[in-house]
């Protein structure tokens, strides 16, 4: 075992970091760009952005007509989403304008939000350093992270990685940098802040940071009240001030109506939104990670508006698990994977009577040695900024389990016990997962109990001593099978669970993901689309179907098939029509043809090509 000591896992750890990030991202910008080639990519919304980026660069900031035949609001971006992000990602098309700009940087990106899962892996749990890779792992091929980068382009992606390196900052106390990154992320999307304000509570509650965590709270509201009570509305001409109601009216006719009934009929809510597709999208969430979240559920709290906004609403797009509605919410499951990975290790320690502190002193000595005994654990909260790590309420090996942290290894008590090893390591990932379901209930009773100090002294002696008695037995299950196998054995099961996990979690979500990815290399038949489209001038007024927009959204007036209005009152249309038949299902190829025989009137075919139909406005 000496050849593979703690410096050289380190350094194994360092070189997959490097090689699963690059092999990730070369992986990814091809499909992405692939996808695009072969006309896979849509309308919505890499069409969208290309024509707000472009538009923005040439100096008509957030504007774009790219709408559907179903809605005419003003030209503008604002009316949609408040993305104020969006103007500094507009300087890449100084160098490049064109879409497959967009999907490198976001895959590039996102890829780089592996650095701070490594690095807040390492830091919390440094004497597992294989750990941390495979931490990388599942996030990279988390199916929330995949959906999100292969489906176009979306300004909230970026903060996915933003808010990772947010937590990153946090925890090495770079307080500017850790709020630079809150404020990028915030601009990504108008419903981003609350997720901050919230992570201005556990900024407070696990930091002790009480000033920080109130200015994220104001700060996070007062942004997403701006966003929602005044920018959105007052470029949306709609009544209800919001393009996207009509996913929330079972809960009201308005957010105000909404909000009254969450008070006044709390019981509809179950009825209408606990469905098994919803609770088989938070179990895809946490199953990628191996459910460790489970063992630190506090850390998952700044999840809670993206969960709401995702569960309830009615379009099963939002709890599907693979489009872009997961972006604040991968940074927390993995942070909190990592905080359960912390106290699941911490709990095993304290069945083996094994001390934190000694082990972690010892560990460099005793790794090399064969590393037998000793790991070491995630920092103190001190390091941190109190409530980081292991310390206080996260670690059940307390004097209340009725365990000496000061007593010695029961390898070393007991000889015999090393010899059993091998037997405790073979029980693998069951032990592990069953282990992991037993924590789960002690680690809310503990939670429970902590709460009970506020409350009346007879009840917390009565419940009190009834968590400490579930506690001690737990304990006394559990300690035969942590002492047959050490902390750097356990380090291999809980790896091993957690790559099963993921490629179980993405072989589950395979079929939806299939739907994103390019099918076919792109041939002949995109050579000849490509011809047509060429045939359209740049500056020209078009109407594209879904497939063809992206690749003709570089230009100020744009619309999706079937409208072919360029204004509300439709007074005027636009010069082309092109409409790929191919991609079209049956019952949209008839809606289709019906829409194109009504439009001879007014226009002419002028070219075919792959099932794809050019029409020129007759005037034009």
């Amino acid at each position: 075992m000496k050849r593979f000591d703690l410096r050289t896992q380190q350094s194994v750890a360092w070189i997959f970091l490097g090689i699963v990030m690059l092999v990730y991202s070369l992986a990814m910008s091809y499909e992405a760009i692939m996808r695009y080639a072969t006309f896979k990519a849509t309308a919505f919304d890499l069409g969208n952005m290309d024509q707000v980026m472009w538009n923005t660069i040439h100096g008509r900031l957030f504007q774009f007509t790219n709408q559907a035949i179903d809605w005419y609001g003003p030209p503008t971006r604002l009316a949609i989403h408040f993305e104020p992000i969006i103007l500094p990602l507009s300087l890449l098309y100084l160098f490049f304008a064109d879409p497959r700009t967009l999907l490198i940087f976001q895959t590039l990106a996102l890829a780089s939000g592996a650095l701070p899962v490594f690095l807040l892996t390492r830091k919390t749990i440094p004497g597992w350093p294989l750990l941390a890779p495979v931490m990388v792992l599942a996030y990279l091929l988390s199916p929330a992270l995949l959906g999100l980068n292969i489906f176009d382009f979306h300004p909230v992606s970026l903060a996915t990685p933003l808010l990772l390196y947010a937590l990153l900052a946090l925890a090495y106390k770079r307080y500017i940098w850790f709020l630079i990154a809150c404020i990028l992320a915030a601009s990504c999307k108008e419903d981003i802040p609350l997720v901050i304000a919230v992570l201005g509570i556990l900024l407070i509650w696990k930091y002790k940071l009480p000033r920080l965590g109130t200015a994220l709270i104001v700060g996070g509201i007062l942004w997403s009240f701006v966003a929602f009570r005044l920018v959105i509305p007052h470029f949306y001409p709609g009544v209800q001030a919001n393009n996207y109601w009509y996913r929330y009216e079972s809960l009201g006719s308005s957010p105000g109506a909404a909000l009254l009934n969450v008070f006044i009929r709390p019981w509809l809510f179950l009825g209408l939104f606990f469905t098994l597709e919803r609770v088989y999208y938070l179990v895809g969430l946490l199953r990628s990670v191996g459910f460790l979240p489970l063992l630190a559920p506090e850390w998952l709290l700044p999840t809670l508006p993206s969960l709401a906004v995702n569960l309830l609403g009615n379009d099963p797009l939002l709890y599907s698990g693979v489009y872009h509605y997961n972006a604040a919410i991968i940074p927390f499951v993995m942070l909190s994977a990592i905080h359960g990975t912390s106290r699941f290790l911490s709990m095993w320690q304290g069945w083996r009577h094994e001390d934190s502190k000694e082990t972690g002193n010892a560990q460099e000595s005793d790794v090399r040695a064969g590393l037998s005994h000793h790991m070491d654990i995630a920092p103190s909260p001190e390091s941190v900024g109190a409530g980081v790590g292991l310390g206080g309420e996260g670690t059940l090996a307390s004097p209340a389990l009725g365990i000496a942290r000061t007593s010695p290894s029961p390898s070393h008590a007991h000889p015999g016990i090393a010899a059993q090893d091998n037997v405790g390591y073979g029980l693998g990932l069951p032990w592990l997962f069953a282990t992991t379901l037993l924590a789960l209930p002690v680690r809310i009773g503990t939670f429970l109990k902590a709460r009970l100090l506020n409350s009346t002294l007879p009840a917390r002696k009565l419940l009190g001593t009834r968590f400490i008695s579930s506690e001690q037995q737990l304990s006394k299950r559990m300690q035969p099978l942590a002492r047959s196998v050490s902390p750097f054995r356990l380090q291999w099961i809980v790896v091993a669970w957690i790559i099963v996990m993921c490629g179980l979690n993405f072989w589950i979500a395979k079929p939806e993901l299939d739907v994103f990815w390019p099918d076919h290399q792109a041939g002949s038949r995109e050579q000849h689309i490509l011809q047509l489209l060429s045939r359209i001038p740049p500056d020209a007024s078009v109407s594209a179907s879904q497939d063809l927009n992206p690749h003709l959204s570089e230009r100020q007036l744009l619309a999706v098939f079937p409208s072919v209005c360029i204004d509300p009152t439709c007074n005027q249309t636009v010069q082309y029509v092109v409409v790929d038949l191919n991609s079209l299902t049956l019952s949209n190829l008839a809606i289709a043809t019906n829409e194109l025989n009504g439009l001879l009137k007014q226009f002419r075919i002028v070219a075919r090509a792959e099932g794809v139909v050019l029409l020129i406005r007759r005037s034009a």
